[in-house]
């Protein structure tokens, strides 16, 4: 009985996770100031005037953060779903993804959180900090962990294609994943918001009904 409750929990808990992470990043993305904007290659200095007491920002940056283990927890599941000839996808996939979100986390990390305690300082001070908030954004020292970031939507549409072989989840759903984290490498390639946004919506309508599966007990 014991392990049965555990089991119907976890799987609870995995339908949630599906739900949370677009809905974090959905958030993360509308609180961009210049969302619609499709210049490529933002200077620096003009990412952290985007930053600076930005307050929705933070908290939606905040909330990716806290999304990190939900997404991990969706990772996990797929992995262990994708077995027999789907087993190297999710392995594989499963690998680059949880480095991908090492790299989410630590980006958010830094570029997000850090700055929202140097906002709580006097702009006098603030201001003397810029070449240190300079080297933060440009990846600097051991940051340079953040380029781990690209693993993650590269290995989720490894998984997904071993789902969509291994027809795992409904072949569909296997398709619009491919399509959102096709569009998530490019938005970290351009580094344009609003494809981010856009893949983020993509990918929601196939984790959404997959997270709904997951709640309901159709899928293990």
């Amino acid at each position: 009985m014991i392990n049965q409750e555990v089991e119907t929990t976890k799987r609870i808990f995995t339908g949630l996770a599906c739900f949370l992470y677009p809905l974090a990043a959905f958030i993360a993305f509308i609180a961009h100031p210049n969302l619609l904007s499709l210049e490529v290659g933002v200077p620096v200095m003009d990412k952290i005037a985007e930053f600076h007491h930005n307050r929705f920002m933070h908290f939606g940056h905040l909330l990716m953060v806290l999304a990190v283990p939900p997404l991990t927890i969706v990772i996990l599941k797929f992995m262990s779903m994708l077995k027999e000839d789907g087993a190297w996808a999710g392995f594989i996939g499963g690998f680059l993804a949880i480095f991908g979100a090492l790299g989410l986390a630590v980006q958010k990390t830094s570029q997000c959180l850090v700055m929202s305690a140097f906002d709580t300082l006097p702009e006098v001070v603030y201001t003397q900090l810029l070449p240190g908030i300079e080297a933060i954004f440009q990846m600097k020292g051991y940051l340079v962990i953040v380029w781990l970031l690209p693993l993650l939507p590269v290995g989720v549409l490894i998984q997904s294609i071993g789902l969509y072989r291994a027809n795992s989840i409904p072949r569909w759903q296997s398709v619009v994943m491919f399509i959102a984290m096709l569009g998530m490498i490019v938005s970290a390639a351009v580094d344009i918001d609003i494809f981010g946004l856009v893949s983020t919506v993509v990918l929601a309508v196939s984790w959404f009904p997959l997270g709904y599966a997951f709640i309901k007990g159709d899928l293990n």
